[in-house]
């Protein structure tokens, strides 16, 4: 293992400190979902150089993104949404901002809109003539990069490589305050890599095109993934120093990630076939480092694994998980990963737990949890809403609410769920 490897290992990881959640009036109790009263929708805040249409501002929500809690935006923070990409046609506009929810002033904006709109034909190397970078879909891309590790006053909007393109990987910063532009590329060196100036997920290859990353707070920085067959997971610090180690998996399927503080657990969550010609175990497989000491194990699930669609193979029965599509995360003050599996109807929150010794070798296990709709709201959505193509990272843990957030349409309004 490199000196680097050995450096990163040895940070000490201590449970994080749960913030004093804050109850607004609008916040269900425990065990229930409710609307998010915002004042305005994000169809009102259509940036004035598109074309306002009915489809516009559902960009950030269907094509195939995600978001993240930028926790400086405001008292209680924001909900940051960057996607878009896959025009029909390449005279047609790549549409270039960022989508807020602010959870204090219960209003929608956008920022960061370039001054003209830029047709996606026009992009080169990624970036539009004005020097804007090409939104495209964000998978689980998205991350935060808080004041205090540098980020703007407000936070910054980190969104990770280029999904689906022949453009090199970059790290992409956004800072939200800006209403226009505030766009900058985040300098990084991979100093283990044959070009150390190039993102790169296998010796000579930037690897797959799904983006799949973590936010470390203890390191300052961030763990990162594609799908597909690599050489490496890599660790990005926040001053863009890029650390390579011998990949979690190698060639995820469909997969999810998350990291687990008080465990030292670095986890890949795989994918794949349960039943078929193409049926192996990688669905209930996990991928796991110990940051402690460096260690990698594989481990099993047990319960009913969620997220069962149509695979790849023209089978026309579900029999593929995704687990990429749930919003999988861990959440240290409940103590297991949490995501939502839209398969189910209603929607349901599903639960990945760890058992009560040896997390690394023992068996995790998977449940679901019934949730309510809260009484109280009135007029609100009776279920947990849908959201067109899976929910990415567009289900959040907000720590200040010490709740989930989840919004998946520019014409519904987002929802808080409530387990404690």
């Amino acid at each position: 293992m490199s000196q680097a490897s050995s450096n990163i290992f040895s940070v000490s990881v201590k449970a994080a400190n749960t913030p004093q959640p804050v109850r607004p009036a609008w916040m269900p109790p425990a065990g229930y979902f409710a609307d998010i009263p915002m004042r305005n929708t994000p169809n009102d805040v259509v940036p004035p150089i598109y074309t306002r249409d009915n489809y516009l501002m559902n960009n950030p929500f269907v094509q195939w993104g995600g978001s993240a809690i930028l926790r400086d935006y405001s008292e209680l923070g924001a909900q940051v949404f960057y996607s878009a990409g896959h025009e029909s046609a390449g005279g047609l506009p790549n549409f270039q901002f960022s989508l807020i929810c602010d959870f204090s002033s219960l209003t929608w904006r956008t920022a960061n809109i370039p001054l003209r709109s830029n047709n996606s034909n026009t992009f080169v190397n990624g970036y539009a003539p004005d020097g804007t970078p090409y939104c495209p879909h964000s998978y689980l891309g998205l991350q935060e990069m808080p004041k205090a590790w540098g980020g703007a006053a407000q936070g910054t909007l980190v969104a990770f490589f280029w999904a689906g393109s022949v453009w090199p990987n970059r790290i992409r910063l956004l800072d939200v305050s800006r209403t226009s532009l505030g766009y900058s590329t985040m300098s990084t060196r991979q100093p283990q890599n044959a070009d150390p100036t190039m993102i790169r997920f296998s010796p000579t290859s930037t690897g797959g095109n799904y983006p799949i990353t973590v936010q470390d707070e203890q390191r300052q920085g961030w763990w990162a993934a594609v799908a597909g067959p690599v050489s490496y997971t890599l660790f990005v610090s926040k001053t863009g120093e890029i650390t390579q180690y011998p990949a979690l998996g190698g060639n995820l399927i469909n997969a999810s990630m998350v990291l687990c503080p008080s465990l030292n657990l670095l986890i890949a969550i795989d994918g794949g076939y349960a039943s078929g010609p193409n049926a192996s175990a990688s669905y209930r497989t996990l991928h796991i480092r110990n940051l402690a000491n460096g260690q990698v194990s594989q481990n099993r699930t047990s319960g009913t694994v969620p997220s069962v669609t149509l695979g790849y193979d023209g089978a026309t029965s579900p029999n593929f998980h995704r687990m990429d599509i749930m919003g999988l995360q861990w959440v240290e003050e409940l103590g297991c990963i949490v995501g939502l599996d839209q398969v189910d109807q209603p929607p349901t929150l599903v639960k990945l737990t760890p058992p009560a010794s040896n997390p690394a070798t023992n068996p995790w296990t998977w449940s679901k949890t019934v949730l309510q709709h809260w009484p109280s709201d009135t007029n609100g959505q009776a279920t947990i809403q849908k959201a067109e193509y899976g929910y990415w990272s567009k289900f959040r843990w907000v720590p200040s609410l010490q709740a989930f957030v989840v919004c998946g349409s520019s014409s519904r309004k987002p929802q808080v769920i409530r387990l404690t």
